[in-house]
């Protein structure tokens, strides 16, 4: 959670003596940019500089950067790890985010950096970062609304906090664009406090004169900012123009109005349009781009959007969005040491997305980006496509990219009850809704988990689906989220990492019997990745393999010298005990030997009863997926089920 304060980052740095300056950049949006500029014109005239930005774009050591390298792993852990033993000894209890902090600033005292540029994580006069000694210059960007709960709930309330890293005797660089009353408020401040103000005018600055016809308007107040910054802090190098337009022309700043290539994931030629607009502020800055480098091509914006719960996505859609637009939206994963980072919920987005205009075509992909990144490339065809809404979605889709490789292997790891949550994280049966005879079965059930996490873990090839619907009258909640979210609150049991993990585990949800867990999860994999299996490793109890892999796999056509099975009993089939179960598998297998494809009256009745949310049991949600899975299927008392007897598009992947 987020616990502003000073006392502890005092503390773990009091041995830490700070030799290096600090240029100090506060605000609500165009921080980072600026810190990159700054970074870009220090590196032009050879001083040393570190730089600490947040959030990071894929691993916290990201943060980092020595001389505009991200610091190296072995370096970052030996300090990080130095700095948790003196939070340790001393009982601190800092936050994450302090730790980083306090990491940053003994890996830029090792390094010995002549200057360090600091971006304040949230806020400024409360903000860890406010802990430096040695301010040569401060910076405040463009002010907004944003974080109201922590720094208040008017604009001029939010822009006292930022002020406070200002100090006595010396300047604090502001965008000259905020509005009069946030002017107001910080030339007050730096009256109070012996600080000198210094309002930017993009029209007036030098540098931005020389590379206006490249710039946005909010990259002019940008690099305005930063420029003034750079002739305040070394005035004797104030006049090497052109040395400074050359860095900050070639200045890239990741994640806002970046082009990338997503060509790897979704076979999409065209570069998309990555950016973190994550407020109204920022969201209105992305749209003027939008409005006059993509819409100006006279085609509907695609749109992959997600947000962080908190936000006031109705202010930013209405920016962003106009009619005709396509729309899927997202969940992004865990993220790393952000413990209290969480999504909104990727329903109630497009909800708010329909109120705002009229969708075109709209998926919700829940919490699968790669399956969002798949329907967005589809939906825009060769139109342009946005990703929007959330830094940590932008965070994520590199990550993809990094391990585009396709997956080969799909792990179906079949549910059999529903976790409610709760404090035992699942050892206690309480937390569980089962039916009356899996009483004593929920600890296997916890070790088809493992088994499948396992199993991802050693397969670099592999994703592992959770496969099952929901089931009970009681809750919503499906089989395989409620399994997805045990793995998470468990940590995923030491086996992987979260980011490990992330991007690599999703949830069939509609499946209510064991042929709809492997034909269900097929054809997800398919919608997730454009492609089938080439091979499946399924995750049950040990004496559902001739059911599974015989008759279902069988039934549906997979070739079965490309099927795995791993199994996992509950005690009473281990030791023999459970003859009524032992019966039970008998009478299973002939009737699904009967009616491979559980069309008749006995298997369907069986689903229905299963079925107390309606949950649709056809295969594909439209015509148009239908038609390019190649999957051959037909219609019989409303449900869709494969022809017998032909060819299926996975038979010879």
């Amino acid at each position: 959670m987020v616990n502003l304060g000073l006392a502890r980052i005092t503390a773990l740095l009091k041995q830490t003596p700070q030799t290096w300056k600090a240029i100090h950049v506060a605000g609500t949006n165009g921080k980072g940019s600026i810190c990159a500029y700054l970074t870009a014109m220090l590196r032009a005239n050879q001083i040393s500089c570190g730089r600490f930005t947040s959030p990071h774009l894929i691993d916290p050591r990201d943060c980092i950067t020595i001389n505009d390298s991200v610091v190296s792993e072995s370096k970052f852990k030996h300090f990080e790890d130095l700095v948790k033993r003196r939070n340790e000894e001393q009982c601190l209890g800092a936050s994450e985010f302090e730790l980083l902090t306090a990491t940053a600033f003994e890996i830029f005292e090792s390094e010995k950096v002549e200057v360090g540029i600091i971006e304040v994580g949230l806020g400024g006069r409360l903000d860890a970062t406010n802990a430096l000694k040695h301010k040569r210059v401060t910076v405040i960007s463009k002010i907004g609304i944003d974080h109201q709960s922590f720094l208040g709930n008017t604009i001029e309330e939010i822009a006292l906090q930022k002020a406070g890293i200002m100090r006595q005797g010396v300047t604090c660089v502001v965008d000259g664009s905020n509005p009069g009353s946030v002017l107001g408020v910080l030339k007050k401040h730096a009256e109070e406090t012996g600080s000198h103000v210094q309002f930017t005018d993009p029209e007036s600055d030098t540098l931005v004169k020389k590379l206006r016809d490249n710039l946005e308007p909010h990259q002019r107040q940008n690099l305005a900012c930063a420029h003034e910054a750079f002739r305040l802090a070394y005035p004797q190098l104030a006049s090497s123009t052109d040395i400074l337009a050359s860095a900050a022309r070639d200045m890239v700043w990741p994640g806002r109005l970046q082009q990338l290539s997503i060509e790897k994931l979704t076979g999409r030629k065209e570069n998309v349009l990555l950016d973190g607009a994550h407020n109204p502020q920022s969201a209105e800055v992305l749209s003027t781009f939008v409005e006059k480098h993509l819409r100006s091509q006279g085609k509907p914006i695609t749109w992959v959007l997600a947000a962080t719960q908190g936000k006031d996505v109705s202010e930013m859609f209405k920016l962003l969005l106009r009619d005709g637009d396509s729309i899927v939206t997202v969940e992004f994963g865990p993220v790393d040491q952000m413990p209290w980072v969480r999504p909104t919920d990727s329903a109630a987005l497009l909800n708010a997305a329909s109120k705002c205009v009229t969708i075109a075509s709209q998926s919700d992909a829940s919490t699968n980006v790669r399956s969002a990144l798949n329907w967005a490339s589809q939906a825009a065809n060769e139109g342009p496509l946005v990703i929007a809404g959330s830094l940590y979605l932008v965070c994520t889709v590199p990550i993809y990219i990094m391990t585009s490789e396709p997956p080969k292997n799909l792990i179906i790891v079949c549910c059999h009850g529903i976790w409610l949550g709760g404090p035992s994280l699942g050892r206690g049966e309480d937390e569980w809704l089962i039916a009356g005879f899996q009483k004593g079965e929920t600890p296997t059930f916890v070790e088809h988990i493992k088994t499948g996490l396992r199993i991802l873990k050693e397969d670099k090839g592999s994703v592992l689906m959770f496969s099952g619907g929901p089931t009970r009258k009681e809750t919503r909640l499906s089989e395989a989220q409620s399994y997805a979210d045990l793995a998470s609150a468990n940590l995923y049991f030491g086996i992987l990492s979260e980011a490990e993990a992330a991007g690599r585990i999703s949830c069939e949800e509609r499946a209510l019997d064991s042929y709809y867990n492997v034909l269900f999860s097929l054809i997800k994999f398919w919608e997730d990745h454009g492609r089938w299996p080439e091979k499946l490793t399924l995750v049950s109890h040990a004496f559902k393999r001739e059911r599974l892999v015989d008759c279902h796999c069988g039934a549906i056509g997979f070739p079965l010298d490309r099927v795995d099975f791993v199994g996992v009993d509950p005690p009473g089939m281990v030791d023999g005990s459970n003859q009524a179960a032992i019966k039970g598998i008998v009478e299973a297998i002939t009737q699904w030997n009967e009616d491979p494809h559980g069309k008749g009256e006995l298997l369907a009745g069986k689903r229905r009863k299963r079925n107390p949310w309606g949950i649709p049991q056809t295969l594909f949600a439209n015509e148009e997926d239908r038609a390019r899975s190649g999957v051959k299927s037909m219609f019989a008392e409303g449900e869709e089920c494969l022809i017998e007897g032909v060819s299926q598009p996975w038979s010879n992947q």
